[in-house]
């Protein structure tokens, strides 16, 4: 269940238990007016009514604050108000302490509390006396039977009951309802949890294969070449066991990017693309001219973009065969864009299954919400193109 949908069913059940009191608030003040000689005309409690039904049709969940302030303590002030007239709405005093539990801070609840119960006190004190003379004239007249109506006062407890009740039962029942709406949170959590956790584990095989396997590859293949050469030509040799100790530390750098780079605030990407280039023309004869003006991003989007290229230069090395590639960073006002372009050997994307490479390429821009395009002929080269939102 959505929260809206959670937060609608509270309100449907707050309205219909509200209703009932009102309605079972109005039957004891009419009831109160059969046995008492002076009492208030009941069209001040049907007035009283309406009002308080109008209240009952908004309850503000999601307004600001100073609001549901105003609506609490002025639903408890008009109650008050009618207290003085002897117009008694008790039961919709305790639900509208109940309410201000959904709407106000707790500290806030107790002090309305304090007062709500402040003011039922002083203005009964105030009611009692005139209520004990008027019983007294009645006694001495002989009036006991409209004091003491069996009818009267059997109905009025009867209807006291069934709003007491309702309302302990709807109360027990909101509790309810909320303990198996925090089950259902706690387990949605759990599930919430456990995808978190799938998801790392692709992005660390990501990262593994996209950064540190590409460093691996080329420092494998160092290693063979000076397996031969330290024989032959040890001068040769000692390049390449040079070119692996970089290679080396490369493997190490790449480690720490995947660790360190969600956690930086700032990640440049435009300067780590062009060390990633420096790296290639020191351990490859392949010209890369490089054209970037990509924006500030978060270090989030920046790693995923980078990798996004460090892969596509990575298959490049591997299995274009190619001697020069065009690499174009730029951004308008609501896309970002990624090129690469080489004049390798190409292959026929109709036929050849995509690597886990070109894989984890389409997994990074659909994480970022964006498109890949891939593009090549035999013979005629490839073009890799990245689009993200902004």
């Amino acid at each position: 269940m959505t929260v809206s949908a959670c937060s609608s069913q509270l309100r449907r059940t707050i309205r219909w238990v509200e209703w009932f009191i009102l309605g079972s608030s109005l039957i004891q003040n009419w009831l109160s007016s059969h046995l008492q000689t002076q009492s208030p005309p009941l069209l001040w409690a049907y007035l009283f009514g309406i009002v308080f039904w109008g209240f009952s049709l908004h309850l503000p969940l999601a307004q600001p604050l100073w609001q549901r302030r105003v609506y609490v303590f002025l639903q408890l002030g008009l109650i008050l108000t009618a207290f003085t007239w002897e117009l008694w709405f008790e039961l919709l005093l305790y639900f509208v302490l109940v309410k201000s539990c959904f709407l106000l801070p707790r500290r806030e609840v107790l002090v309305a509390t304090l007062l709500a119960g402040i003011g039922e006190i002083t203005i009964t004190a105030q009611w009692i006396p005139g209520r004990i003379d008027e019983i007294v004239t009645q006694i001495q007249a002989g009036q006991v039977e409209t004091i003491y109506n069996f009818r009267v006062i059997l109905v009025s407890n009867i209807v006291n009951y069934l709003g007491i009740s309702l309302f302990a039962v709807c109360f027990g029942l909101v509790i309810v309802a909320e303990r198996q709406s925090r089950l259902r949170a706690e387990a949605l959590s759990q599930q919430v949890e456990a995808q978190a956790i799938a998801l790392e584990r692709t992005r660390i095989a990501r990262d593994i294969h996209d950064g540190l396997g590409h460093s691996l590859t080329a420092l494998s293949v160092q290693l063979e070449l000076t397996q031969r050469l330290t024989q032959q030509e040890p001068v040769a040799a000692a390049g390449a066991l040079a070119t692996a100790q970089q290679l080396t530390h490369q493997c190490l750098q790449d480690v720490r990017l995947s660790v360190q780079t969600m956690r930086q605030r700032h990640f440049d990407l435009n300067q780590a693309i062009r060390e990633l280039v420096e790296q290639i023309h020191t351990l490859q004869m392949l010209r890369i001219d490089d054209q970037l003006q990509l924006p500030s991003l978060s270090p989030s989007v920046a790693h995923q973009l980078y990798c996004i290229v460090q892969e596509g230069l990575t298959n490049i090395q591997k299995h274009a065969q190619a001697s020069r590639v065009q690499l174009r960073g730029y951004a308008t006002s609501s896309t970002i864009w990624l090129e690469l372009q080489d004049d390798g050997v190409g292959f026929d994307s109709d036929s050849v299954l995509p690597g886990f490479g070109l894989r984890g390429m389409h997994e990074r821009t659909q994480l970022l919400g964006g498109q890949l395009k891939v593009q090549s002929q035999v013979g005629a080269g490839t073009f890799i193109q990245v689009c993200i939102p902004r």
